[in-house]
């Protein structure tokens, strides 16, 4: 990575962090917002419930004192003045009582009043007030009016006065002063609410602890503009409220309101016992100003955090930027070869798809690498990888510069990168980059030579995708590999071969579930044309694939890891089909089981085959297990105890394809080997080729002479067959004996012999 990108990266970090911190302030200070309106909320919602249920309480007992004076009057038709001044010293907000007849005119009133109150009519300055006829039982508030008697601003409260005959023969009319209820909720104990009561209907205000007593005739005498109480029903709308539903539950509820540009808290509930609404109103300038307050402060320390952070990451950025570029070089390079490593790759390809430069990818892979390290030593082999590395480096350089970019993948493959898109140019380039390889390599004063295979894939003729072109390129490579010192392009050939090769894959995944896979048995004959066993063949015919040789499907099952369940099926049908058939013809003859190396070199494989022989196969069954020297190339310490296992149970061991390898020798020394077979390439033309008779006669030779069985394979004739007896061949297995059989054929060739 390079250096300016780190370091926008640290900033980028130090602007995350800051984000984050201005996140968590903001929050913060919401939350102390959201507090502090939660905290109002409460006061308010408080404070509402109190004021309504101490008017409701009030009016209870102002509606029962006139319930009292009502009795009393009518049993003597008039008032008990004595009482009357014992109940306004008790009840001071009250101006008096007075009893008028329906018409208006006055009948009675109590001592404190004027007597010039008898001039006047009562529907002058008293019904106008009232919202409905007198009702009989009901206490009934008037909108607040100006006395001209007592010249004060009240509250009219009247009730029907009803004779003994319950008839309504009047009204018994009092008033609350609102000079004296007006303090009785200052700020101080309302938490700075301003409150506020309004008659139902028409919204004449009751009660308003934010105005003074200049301006009651203004506030009084004018209920709430048709706009004022549209916005309140605005504001109860957003909470799926209406005054009715409110008139019916009298339940509180909150909202935010705008008076006069001033946001404000307001709480409106509804008494329906005398039909009036409490208000409490409160403005949240407060709640700005404490937060304002505190975010101050929040604001203080946080500015002191993002300066302290702002020079901590200034100093890890100036410590860290004279290490940047030794760790970005170690972050981009292979330690051992100091050519780029497989995680700049992505990076590489980016930069020339941006610029939209076509490139070709070759993909190198050394020809048996393996054998320097087991030869060798890692040590030679990392030396010679360190110059392989610098040949194909100095081939990048040419007459206009550096030509690619060199990339160790794995291991003992590399990846180039050339900006060239002409096939001829590639194709020159690639001949001389696998010539140069192969030439000579001075290692520790060794001289070693090694081969390379090329795979080619083009950008964006072959593919477009990273992905995709490191597929293509590496299949044509493993492709060129089976011929070694080769390159090759990818071709439609190639994407065809790569989806032959997926669709086997697929195919054979489910393959053992659909019993697609079948055995066959191809007899092994001794000298005296006898059957001495016969060894276990599989075959594959898929539903949608046809016949698939198993030269093609083995391979694939091996390198995609399906060797070992595919294997454990062929052990287990081979040895419940010969147990059968043993059975059914009472003959007893041997059972070979061809094993691979991903099967053999699991961890409970001889677990798996000893269970194997019991389940499906019978205890005394004659099994030989066939493996091939590429086994023994892997880890002969690590099988060798598994061999001995398999000698205590009498299993016997047979070498296949004897003489094709470069280690037999040294293996029928180290392994118990019980069978040698030898390849059908020696035996095909032992009639004609005087050094393939020579070879086999060595091999039967050596055989006999380690006490091992052995069997020629690709006995074709009667002269093959005669020729590998008078050399001493225990078994024979050919098609001049017999082609491979199905079980149901093997059932019928032993009924001829028998």
């Amino acid at each position: 990575m390079k250096i300016f990108q780190l370091i926008r990266h640290t900033w980028l970090i130090y602007f995350c962090l800051v984000v984050f911190t201005t996140i968590l302030l903001l929050t913060t200070v919401y939350g102390k917002y959201d507090e502090l309106l939660t905290k109002r909320k409460y006061e308010q919602l408080y404070i509402t419930k109190i004021v309504k249920a101490d008017i409701n309480s009030l009016l209870s007992t102002y509606e029962s004192i006139l319930d009292l004076i009502n009795v009393g009057f009518n049993e003597d038709h008039q008032f008990n003045q004595s009482v009357l001044q014992k109940i306004l010293k008790k009840s001071d907000l009250l101006a008096g009582f007075a009893v008028f007849n329906l018409d208006g005119t006055l009948r009675a009133k109590s001592d404190n009043l004027p007597q010039k109150l008898f001039e006047l009519k009562g529907d002058r300055y008293i019904e106008q007030g009232f919202y409905g006829p007198i009702i009989a039982d009901k206490l009934m508030i008037s909108r607040p009016i100006f006395s001209p008697i007592t010249k004060k601003w009240i509250i009219p409260i009247r009730k029907a006065l009803i004779d003994k005959q319950g008839s309504v023969t009047g009204f018994l009319f009092s008033a609350i002063l609102i000079n004296k209820l007006q303090p009785k909720w200052p700020q101080s104990k309302s938490f700075g609410n301003s409150l506020m009561l309004t008659l139902d209907q028409s919204f004449y205000r009751l009660l308003d602890t934010a105005m003074g007593s200049k301006e009651y005739a203004e506030n009084f005498s004018t209920p709430f503009t048709e706009q004022q109480r549209n916005e309140i029903e605005k504001e109860l709308k957003k909470q799926n409220l209406t005054l009715e539903m409110l008139r019916d539950t009298e339940e509180v509820v909150q909202f935010g309101f705008n008076n006069k540009d001033k946001e404000e808290l307001h709480s409106l509930s509804f008494n329906k016992q005398y039909q009036f609404w409490t208000h409490a109103s409160r403005s949240l300038t407060s709640i700005t100003s404490q937060l304002l307050y505190t975010s101050a402060y929040y604001f203080i320390l946080y500015f002191i955090f993002l300066a302290v952070i702002f020079f901590l990451f200034k100093w890890i950025i100036r410590i860290e930027k004279n290490k940047l570029t030794e760790l970005a070089y170690k972050t981009e390079h292979d330690d051992l070869t100091g050519c780029y490593n497989r995680s700049v790759l992505p990076h590489l390809i980016h930069d020339l798809t941006n610029v939209k430069k076509p490139f070709s990818m070759l993909y190198i892979d050394l020809d048996n690498f393996k054998n320097i390290n087991d030869s060798f030593g890692h040590k030679y082999g990392d030396a010679l990888l360190k110059a392989v590395s610098l040949r194909i480096q100095q081939s990048l350089t040419g007459e206009k510069g550096k030509l690619g970019d060199l990339i160790r993948y794995s291991g003992d493959q590399f990846i180039l990168l050339i900006e060239m898109e002409n096939k001829q140019n590639i194709s020159d380039f690639a001949k001389k980059l696998l010539d140069d390889l192969a030439e000579m390599h001075c290692i520790f004063n060794h001289s070693l030579t090694i081969t390379s295979s090329i795979g080619i894939a083009c950008y964006p003729r072959d593919a477009k995708q990273l992905d995709t072109l490191i597929s293509y390129a590496e299949n044509s490579m493993l492709i060129a590999k089976k011929t070694k010192n080769h390159y090759l392009f990818f071709s439609q050939e190639v994407h065809q071969h790569l989806l032959k090769q997926t669709e086997i894959e697929q195919a054979l995944r489910t393959a053992i579930e659909k019993n697609e896979i079948s055995l066959v048995y191809q007899p092994q004959m001794d000298t005296f044309n006898k059957l001495y066993g016969v060894e276990a063949l599989v075959r594959w015919e898929s539903k949608t694939l046809g016949v698939i040789t198993p030269d093609i499907f083995i391979p694939i099952a091996e390198k995609t890891g399906l060797m070992p369940i595919l294997g454990q099926h062929i052990m287990n049908r081979a040895m419940y089909e010969i147990s059968s058939l043993q059975r059914k013809s009472k003959t007893t003859f041997a059972l070979s089981i061809n094993v691979s190396v991903r099967q053999f070199v699991q961890t409970n494989f001889f677990e798996v085959l000893i269970k194997s022989i019991l389940y499906f196969g019978e205890k005394n069954l004659p099994i030989t297990i066939e493996i091939t020297e590429s086994l023994f190339i892997e880890s002969i310490d690590v099988l060798r105890p598994i061999f001995t296992k398999m000698k205590d149970h009498n299993i016997s061991l047979a070498l296949d394809d004897f003489g094709t390898g470069y280690s037999s020798l040294s293996m029928l020394r180290d392994v118990p080997i019980d069978e040698l077979k030898i390849d059908k390439s020696f035996v095909q033309d032992i009639n004609k080729n005087k050094t393939d008779k020579a070879m086999v006669k060595s091999i039967i030779g050596m055989g006999k002479n380690l006490n091992m069985r052995v069997l020629a394979e690709g006995v074709e004739t009667a002269e093959h067959a005669e020729i590998l007896a008078e050399y001493g061949c225990d078994l024979f297995q050919g098609y001049h004996f017999s082609r491979a059989l199905s079980i149901k054929e093997l059932e019928q060739f032993i009924q001829q012999r028998q």
